[in-house]
């Protein structure tokens, strides 16, 4: 069987100036979801764009795109058929606060997360 991804669940990019990207993307339209540390997360529709504030480098260091599944066990299932495709992973999977990720690059250097919300989080920030 065929492990699937529920959808795109996030864009993270990295910004030099966190106060002059969030008021870019909020001309654009996008609104606050919510703030963690030194990212802003901004409603895309159902899904999200963070902007972290940090150097920017001209390698990809810290941006990612992350695939959501359903379950926290899904994410180590992703990290074993990985594994056996000859992939290995760059970071997990893990617990975090807010979830279960694990993070791997794709051929063309991509780093690329599969991430489990958990949904004790989501109720925590929302109060």
């Amino acid at each position: 069987m065929a492990l699937r991804v529920k959808g795109l669940q996030h864009l993270n990019l990295r910004v030099a100036d966190l106060a002059r990207a969030r008021a870019f993307y909020e001309s654009l339209g996008f609104e606050v979801s919510f703030a963690k540390g030194h990212t802003v997360w901004l409603s895309a529709g159902g899904d999200l764009l963070g902007l972290s504030e940090g150097e920017v480098a001209a390698e990809r260091s810290g941006e990612h795109f992350g695939f959501i599944v359903d379950e926290r066990g899904d994410v180590d299932r992703w990290a074993a058929q990985l594994r056996a495709r000859g992939v290995g992973a760059e970071k997990g999977p893990y617990d975090r606060s807010d979830g279960r990720s694990l993070y791997f690059r794709d051929p063309d250097g991509h780093l690329v997360e599969i991430f489990w919300l958990d949904p004790a989080f989501l109720a925590l920030s929302r109060g």
